[in-house]
């Protein structure tokens, strides 16, 4: 009987990023499930099934994972808000339901991640000055991807403004207690109603030709 076929070995480099994605994807169940606190190097370990040895091999101290896991999560969200967002923005309906779809990335279990750190960097002078760089890349890419979407509708000075606008917003969403639930009055639908009110704003400034709508 032929004896059957054997998986190839993975490389070393394959077996590093493999552990290096387990350590990231752990650390961001640590910080959704335990908060910034309980994030322990412990904690990470037991989540991704790892030895301590093994993460220091990988991050020199537990900074340097909260930050690489800060940057893993932004890139993500960057390749996501280009995937959602990739479609036209002609009229409020499109827009707002491009909004949706952001919404949804802020509100993601991986986004948490980012507003973890922010909110323990508040009190936290050393993770504020480490996470600095990884905010500044994360501004940038994301400025980079909506002037390669909308260049042709954003000026290039009211681009940055407009972005902190639409995500202080949605951030604010991610705070806050509105319950999505559908019934009618419920604060689910002043959510639905605030995206619907800004994507017409944003639409009537920079949309040429574009009827004044009530959403």
């Amino acid at each position: 009987m032929p004896a059957l076929p054997t998986a190839p070995r993975r490389t070393q480099a394959q077996r590093r990023d493999a552990t290096i994605g387990r350590l990231l994807a752990a650390t961001v169940d640590c910080l959704n499930d335990r908060g910034y606190a309980g994030t322990t190097t412990a904690a990470v370990c037991a989540e991704a099934g790892v030895s301590q040895g093994a993460l220091f091999r990988h991050f020199p101290t537990r900074m340097a994972l909260l930050v690489a896991t800060a940057e893993h999560v932004a890139e993500a969200n960057v390749a996501a808000f280009r995937d959602v967002v990739d479609e036209p923005v002609a009229d409020v309906e499109q827009l707002t339901r491009v909004l949706g779809h952001l919404r949804s990335i802020v509100l993601s279990r991986a986004n948490q991640t980012w507003r973890e750190l922010l909110v323990a960097a508040r009190s936290d002078a050393a993770l504020r000055e480490a996470m600095l760089p990884a905010r500044q890349a994360f501004q940038a890419q994301m400025l980079t991807t909506a002037g390669d979407l909308w260049g042709d509708l954003l000026p290039d000075e009211e681009r940055a403004p407009l972005l902190s606008l639409v995500v202080n917003f949605l951030d604010g969403l991610a705070f806050s207690t509105l319950d999505p639930a559908s019934e009618p009055g419920a604060p689910g639908r002043t959510v639905d109603a605030a995206l619907a009110l800004l994507a017409q704003m944003i639409v009537h400034r920079y949309v040429p030709d574009t009827p004044q709508e009530t959403p």
